[in-house]
């Protein structure tokens, strides 16, 4: 099973992206600012991190950037960005669920298959 983080702290994002992500499969942890997302990637493997845009605190960008510089490889979702974060993915505003869920499952499934 492939693990991913979430990070928000919108509870509705949370909730919604929670059952779709877990739907594909995936272990979900939550973590509800960036600087605790980059504290538990840096304990914990994960093969995605979605960051929700609007965080506060630590930015995404800055979060992004100390993920990306220890593990160059992991996929980042970023969600409610209009561009690119450093080197991820992004969907942009407003957020279209049934995208997010095609990108996730294209994202892990490469992952699940044996090869």
């Amino acid at each position: 099973m492939n693990g991913v983080l979430f990070c928000s702290h919108n509870p509705i994002l949370t909730k919604n992206l929670y059952g779709i992500v877990r739907d594909e499969g995936c272990t979900v942890d939550i973590a509800d600012h960036p600087a605790l997302a980059v504290r538990m990637f840096l304990q914990k493997h994960y093969d995605a991190v979605i960051f929700d845009a609007n965080t506060f605190g630590l930015s995404t960008e800055d979060a992004v950037g100390i993920i990306k510089s220890v593990s160059p490889d992991i996929t980042i979702i970023v969600t409610g960005h209009q561009g690119y974060v450093a080197d991820s993915m992004s969907i942009k505003v407003p957020l279209d669920l049934e995208e997010l869920k095609k990108l996730i499952h294209n994202v892990i499934s490469p992952k699940n298959s044996p090869n």
